[in-house]
């Protein structure tokens, strides 16, 4: 969907794009209790429309935003431009799981890797696990990846079958999810619908197929790939982790 059939995700998240600020706040504390400065350059992995890309920028930070939606990459630029930030961000078009071939002539030139907005598990924990690698090997030795992802623990606690939301003032999200408790997979449909005079009219729908993880098993895949767990938030704003988390924001140093 990111790449065929990309504008609606898209309003998705053109409407996060005033939280990323405070969001990339959040970032820079993590970063910085773990010993990351401005000094060096950040891999932004899935970066959409590079939200965080770009307010990172914007506090002066060098970011190299991967995508693999050419509508979003190209959203990134033009956002980019306006902001007044192109010396200060890269946006790339390209396939999280090759992202070593992408940079190739960058191995080690990043001093840490971010993969938000539950960007992993769209294929299985095999693949998941060859991307953190490809990652351990960009980013400098010392350097940090940051993971921000759904918590399944939450999930579980919190599960809802149906519900509903409005992306933007002309756009419904209608989502019905089943979550494989043995496989930790969550099935999801979203359906959106546009005003259509006093109606709705159905827009587009979408089947995600997506595999969750609880702490634990987060910690154990970045472990088996190059890197050496150091903490665990649950938020961007640092803190604590507890079992009502929401979303696991985990941050790892590449050994």
């Amino acid at each position: 969907m990111f790449v065929d059939r990309p504008t609606i995700f898209r309003s998705r998240l053109e409407a996060l794009l005033e939280e990323a600020e405070g969001e990339a706040e959040g970032l820079i504390s993590i970063l910085s209790e773990h010993g990351v400065t401005d000094d060096g350059t950040v891999l932004d992995l899935a970066c959409g429309v590079g939200r965080h890309s770009l307010a990172l920028a914007e506090m002066g930070f060098r970011v190299v935003g991967v995508d693999i939606s050419p509508e979003y990459i190209a959203r990134a630029e033009a956002l980019a431009d306006e902001r007044e930030v192109g010396d200060l961000v890269e946006f790339l078009v390209g396939d999280m799981r090759l992202v070593a071939e992408l940079l190739k002539e960058r191995e080690g030139a990043f001093v840490a890797s971010l993969s938000l907005f539950t960007s992993l598990g769209y294929w299985d924990e095999d693949t998941d696990r060859r991307i953190i690698e490809q990652l351990s090997h960009l980013v400098a030795p010392g350097g940090v990846l940051v993971i921000d992802i759904i918590n399944r623990d939450w999930i579980v606690r919190n599960f809802q079958a149906r519900d509903f939301g409005n992306v933007d003032d002309d756009l419904l999200q209608v989502m019905e999810r089943r979550l494989d408790l043995e496989e930790s997979r969550m099935y999801s449909i979203w359906k959106y619908y546009g005003p259509r005079g006093r109606d709705l009219e159905h827009v587009e729908t979408f089947e995600v197929d997506q595999r969750v993880y609880s702490l634990h098993e987060l910690k154990a895949l970045v472990e088996e790939s190059g890197w050496r767990y150091r903490a665990c938030y649950g938020s961007f704003g640092m803190e604590p982790f507890t079992m009502d988390s929401k979303r696991i924001n985990l941050v790892a140093e590449r050994r």
